[in-house]
């Protein structure tokens, strides 16, 4: 049996992995390259004005994690797997495709749910699906931004155009044969690696 520390030690591998190393050190080497650059002042500025990013959007992360860790303990994984489930077939990925693109919000919306999804037993081709309509159907950017902007005749043309590639985006990954890790195999493979 592990011990608090070594779990807690692993899990810190997991939180602080590759990815994590690989930014920081891009983030001090342009830093330094700024400070070179364009001089201490410039960086200061660079530093104060992400940090206030920072706190506008740490708020956002944590409600979406948040929601998507309660729809993930409220939605039963037999309810997921019955309709986005490797054999929910072409109905899961309709079914997807639509819950995308109503899907409000950004990224730190979507892919927190996307991932409650992967861990409740959503089938690869219905996530695909899921993101693909989120991306490129969304209503709300549609409502937003494309019919007050653009018009709804070039609205309606673009979601029609694009309305069958979310289906065949999950279609097409349902097909794909490849190892895929999901977050929680992703995970043990960074800590141990």
């Amino acid at each position: 049996m592990k011990h608090s520390n070594e779990r807690e030690r692993e899990r810190g591998v997991v939180v602080l992995g590759r990815s994590f190393y690989l930014f920081a050190s891009l983030t001090v080497i342009l830093g330094a390259v700024c400070y070179v650059l364009k001089g201490p002042d410039v960086l200061i500025a660079a530093v104060i004005e992400e940090l206030g990013f920072l706190l506008v959007i740490a708020p956002r992360i944590a409600a979406a994690l948040l929601l998507a860790g309660f729809v993930q303990v409220l939605v039963p994984r037999d309810l997921v797997a019955r309709w986005l489930g490797s054999r929910a077939g072409f109905k899961g990925l309709v079914i997807a495709s639509v819950a995308g693109a109503l899907t409000p919000g950004g990224p730190m919306t979507s892919f927190p749910l996307l991932v409650a999804l992967f861990a409740s037993g959503a089938h690869r081709g219905s996530l695909v699906a899921y993101i693909t309509g989120w991306s490129i159907l969304g209503l709300q950017r549609v409502l937003v931004w494309e019919v007050p902007l653009l018009g709804s005749d070039f609205a309606l043309v673009r979601v029609l155009a694009c309305l069958p590639l979310p289906i065949l985006a999950g279609w097409l990954a349902s097909r794909i044969t490849f190892a895929w890790a999901g977050p929680s195999e992703f995970e043990e493979q960074e800590s141990k690696g």
